[in-house]
């Protein structure tokens, strides 16, 4: 009889920790991110906000 509890055998060799597998996910996550953005180029500026009208900036004048 032996004396483990749920049998006998070879304990898991090679498995990954959890912190290898969390650089791994993050490292590809950058990496599709960066692949996404040279292949669509998104047009991130910013619009020009229009001045306010002159006869717009009298009205609001409580004068």
């Amino acid at each position: 009889m032996s004396s483990k509890k749920y049998g006998g055998g070879r304990p898991p060799t090679g498995t990954p920790s959890l912190a290898w597998s969390t650089v791994v996910v993050v490292a590809s996550l950058l990496a599709g991110a960066s692949l996404v953005h040279n292949i669509y180029k998104p047009d991130l500026t910013l619009p020009l906000v229009d001045p306010p009208a002159v006869h717009e900036a009298k009205k609001d004048d409580p004068k």
